[in-house]
């Protein structure tokens, strides 16, 4: 695997491995936000419902004193009895808006609204109503104890549905907010103490109804009522209280276990000592109701409590939220500038030196790498890679000088100085090659050998530079004449050799008898002016197949030349 793609997959896998971390925090700090939110929400759905209850249980004081009358239908009871109603409704509305809103917010797909837990609470508070108010309307001396009872017993009924319906919430509350568990089970218990003190009261609407003394049920049932709220006297008592929640609980010692616990002993003594009673429903729920108003103020300040760290613990869970958010997009951003000056300072350079040795070892010195300028190591490898460069460019340069040098040594070797066609030595290395292929593919190859005519004499009277120019004359003429592939050297002194490309003998004597005509018919000015005509004698030889040999060759061809001076030269011979 290459170093790039290496490189490449560590960092998509660091990069994977870290936004994995970084999302499993802030995912789990979105839940914790997420659950407070909730658990706050559902807090305030516990004090709306707290608050219903109380209200169904401060609406059997209307209800008693209307349910006690002795003479015809007082107004005012009546009154206060609408006005306490429409305080229920009230509160049952809160509550059924918070259901409402919670819905909104958080719905859930296939589940039944968390509204219509308040059917069964609507239905039995019309049921308990209706029964009431048909009591109510009969005249108090047809009005009979089990009618009372039942009466009161339905509105009894109520304040259980108000805080099953969200016993869910509290419970959602206190695994949101651990730390306000205590506060909040003080606060049902107070809820409930409020409960068994307006049922205590209730417990004496019959007796003073009718003016009848208790009977040994009811006051069974008025010692064990006493019993529990002794229970959660003690529940919400708190050792550790401090602040206004020692005041107000306190107060409810004072004011409710004192003047509201005594009013219930009072009638219980007139009742047991057969005396009448001082006072009637409404004049009991006058005096008695406001004595428990110290433990609302209990409840509401025990869920102020639970409400505040709630709100904390909302807010704390906020702020860690945003700071794994930005944390996260900080380390992501850190990460990314990190990996971009790598990828930019190191992991590029890498690259462009990789691809500059690459090119040095394959001898492009055309491009520098650059960035030698850098103070790092990267640009001690660079400016190293550019001295390299540098070296190996002077290198080429040697050894081009040096393959030049041998090139022209080697043509030099291979060259007649004087004529610049070949010498002897390299018209036989290049003749023995072609005369191998001839004889593996039997073809015919021939030979001209021609030299000319009285040089010797031209040497005489005109001078060796005059003769030289004649030679160079003569190799030029003849190279002008021949075609691509045929072959023209200079045999020695004043004799040259030509071999044609694969031709017959036919051929060759046509090839020299131009070249002999091409010599005689261009004269060659000297330098003084004087105008010298020279003529060439030629000798052709040829051979097929494996009998072809250069020696055999150039001796036919020389006997053939030797042949055509004898005859006059000026000519054209070829051998036998």
């Amino acid at each position: 695997m290459k170093l790039t793609r290496l490189l490449s997959l560590s960092t998509a896998v660091l990069a994977l491995l870290v936004c994995g971390m970084l999302g499993h925090i802030t995912r789990n700090a979105w839940l914790r936000y997420d659950a407070t939110d909730a658990g706050l929400q559902a807090l305030r759905l516990t004090r709306a419902a707290m608050v219903a209850a109380e209200k169904l249980s401060f609406e059997r004081g209307p209800v008693n004193a209307v349910l006690g009358e002795r003479v015809t239908a007082d107004p005012a009871r009546r009154e206060r009895l609408q006005r306490g109603r429409a305080a229920t409704d009230l509160a049952l509305l809160q509550l059924e808006r918070e259901l409402l809103a919670d819905d909104g917010n958080r719905p859930a797909a296939g589940s039944v609204p968390r509204r219509v837990v308040l059917t069964p609470l609507r239905a039995a508070l019309a049921a308990a109503r209706h029964s009431v108010d048909q009591v109510a309307a009969l005249p108090p001396a047809e009005r009979t104890p089990e009618q009372l009872k039942q009466a009161i017993e339905q509105m009894f009924g109520l304040v259980p549905l108000a805080l099953d319906a969200v016993t869910s919430y509290t419970q959602a509350s206190e695994l949101a907010y651990p730390r306000i568990t205590r506060a909040l089970i003080k606060a049902r218990y107070a809820v409930e103490l409020r409960e068994y003190a307006g049922r205590l009261g209730s417990l004496l609407t019959v007796p003073l109804a009718t003016r009848q003394a208790l009977t040994p049920a009811e006051y069974t049932r008025l010692q064990m009522l006493r019993g529990r709220i002794a229970q959660l006297r003690q529940q919400v008592q708190a050792t550790d209280s401090g602040g206004n929640l020692a005041i107000v609980t306190q107060r409810v010692d004072d004011i409710y276990f004192g003047e509201g616990l005594q009013l219930v002993t009072d009638i219980e003594q007139a009742s047991r000592a057969g005396r009448a009673y001082e006072l009637d429903t409404a004049q009991l729920a006058q005096r008695y109701v406001p004595t428990m108003t110290p433990i609302l103020a209990l409840r509401d300040e025990l869920l102020q409590e639970a409400e505040t760290q709630a709100q904390n613990d909302h807010e704390h869970a906020r702020r860690e939220l945003w700071i794994a958010t930005l944390s996260g997009i900080a380390i992501l951003l850190s990460l990314t500038l990190l990996l971009l000056i790598v990828r930019r300072r190191v992991i590029v350079p890498l690259l462009r030196a990789t691809r500059a040795v690459i090119r040095l070892g394959n001898g492009d010195y055309s491009r520098d790498s650059g960035g030698s300028q850098r103070a790092d190591e990267i640009g001690d490898m660079l400016r190293a890679l550019a001295t390299l460069r540098t070296n190996s460019i002077e290198r080429q340069q040697l050894e081009l000088e040096r393959q030049s040098l041998i090139d022209e040594l080697r043509l030099r070797a291979n060259t007649d100085y004087l004529t610049g066609i070949l010498n002897r030595r390299a018209f036989v290395a290049a003749s023995n090659q072609r005369l191998q292929r001839a004889r593996d593919c039997r073809e015919t190859l021939a030979v001209l050998l021609f030299d000319i005519d009285h040089f010797k004499a031209v040497n005489d009277a005109h001078g060796h530079e005059a003769g030289d120019q004649v030679l160079i004359r003569i190799a030029a003429l003849v190279r002008d004449e021949l075609r691509d592939g045929e072959i023209l050297a200079r045999h020695g002194g004043e004799e040259f050799v030509v071999m044609p490309a694969y031709c017959q003998l036919e051929q060759a004597c046509a090839l020299a008898e131009r070249l002999r005509l091409a010599i005689a018919s261009a004269p060659l000015t000297l330098a003084d002016g004087q105008l010298l005509r020279v003529t060439a004698s030629f000798g052709v030889a040829s051979a097929t197949g494996p009998a072809a040999a250069l020696d055999d060759l150039l001796h036919a061809a020389d006997l053939a030349l030797y042949s055509a001076k004898r005859k006059g030269r000026n000519r054209v011979e070829s051998a036998a």
